[in-house]
């Protein structure tokens, strides 16, 4: 059995992990190696990595990177999100969700839609200072919050700097509001739920949760898991999926520079000299005369043709942050010597 590099765009459901879809993909390769012939072990399947933690609660569009596209998956961390939900005014719970039961209650609702959009407005005017909850998988001082606050823990965040880039409220009909959201990576909507409501003198929390859009990817064009599952159990291979996308294409949305084969050969080689020679003046007049404005992210990546070189990152100062290597490639010398 082979496997293909790139991501498959996994519809998640309600009440599984991230790291529980990935073994639910691994689960459905096992088996369907069994009924294949000489079964094989967890070891010899492909590696697995996510694109942004979904929390359990919440469906929608996962990004799960296969073999060599999980090099490429701290692209899509990054990448901007997008989300629609459905926020209950006057009650919260600890985390945010329906996950456990209501710590507060209040009598105050939001007055109108009008109100409530006014408000959601302000937080795109400038970044918003957002401290992550305790019911959550970012590691602090080499521990999982999540893991903390089963055990009643909980200890100081310092706030980070997001962007919240649209922020629409789709209806009210008290206490329910519907909402869409745009933003960027590492934004927990459940705490900008519940900050909507405190600055609308209320209490609130999200009763679902749905990512729509994570980069370029969009949910119509992901698979659900158990559709996933089947087919894969069925023997259909993981590049044979309609929600599959090749690693070569993996980053289509990034601005590209193409190189010649030679200078191809000699970023794959390390030859310095030719890493140096993609300044910040050239790399930003290539991509100008492209029309490829840079992204938040900074990062560029290298063709040759369709496939996929190197990545430069950057914003004032460009590094070579990843190679890959090419058996199409020959040096244009030993072929000379042949």
């Amino acid at each position: 059995m082979t496997f293909t590099s790139g991501c498959l765009l996994v519809a998640k459901p309600e009440g599984i992990s991230s790291f529980g879809v990935i073994e639910a993909l691994q689960r459905a390769l096992l088996n369907a190696s069994t009924a294949a012939g000489p079964p094989l072990k967890k070891r010899d399947l492909p590696k697995f990595g996510h694109g942004g933690t979904l929390d359990p609660f919440a469906t929608g569009l996962l990004l799960v990177c296969v073999g060599d596209g999980t090099k490429l998956s701290r692209y899509f961390l990054g990448s901007r999100k997008e989300y629609r939900a459905r926020i209950r005014f006057g009650a919260t719970t600890i985390p945010g969700d329906p996950t456990e039961p209501l710590s507060q209650t209040c009598d105050a609702l939001p007055l109108s839609l009008s109100e409530i959009r006014q408000e959601a407005t302000r937080f795109t005017e400038s970044a918003y200072l957002q401290t992550p909850p305790m019911h959550s998988a970012k590691k602090i001082g080499g521990k999982v919050l999540y893991e903390l606050a089963r055990e009643g823990i909980e200890i100081e965040r310092k706030p980070s700097e997001v962007r919240i880039h649209e922020f629409e409220v789709l209806d009210y009909s008290p206490p329910l509001a519907n909402i869409r959201v745009s933003c960027s990576a590492g934004t927990y909507i459940r705490v900008l739920g519940q900050d909507l409501g405190k600055r609308l003198g209320s209490l609130a929390y999200l009763e679902t949760l749905e990512r729509t859009g994570s980069g370029k990817y969009r949910l119509e064009k992901a698979q659900a898991l158990r559709e996933i599952c089947e087919a894969l159990e069925a023997g259909t291979s993981i590049s044979a999926l309609h929600c599959f996308v090749p690693f070569e294409k993996m980053l289509d949305e990034f601005p590209s520079i193409q190189v010649s084969e030679a200078e191809a050969l000699q970023i794959r080689q390390g030859q310095t000299r030719a890493i140096h020679s993609f300044e910040q003046s050239e790399i930003q007049d290539r991509l100008a005369a492209k029309g490829q404005p840079l992204k938040a992210e900074g990062a560029v990546t290298i063709r040759l043709n369709q496939e996929l070189v190197a990545i430069f990152s950057g914003q004032t100062h460009f590094t070579l942050e990843r190679v890959f290597q090419s058996k199409k490639l020959t040096d244009p010398e030993s072929n000379a010597k042949a």
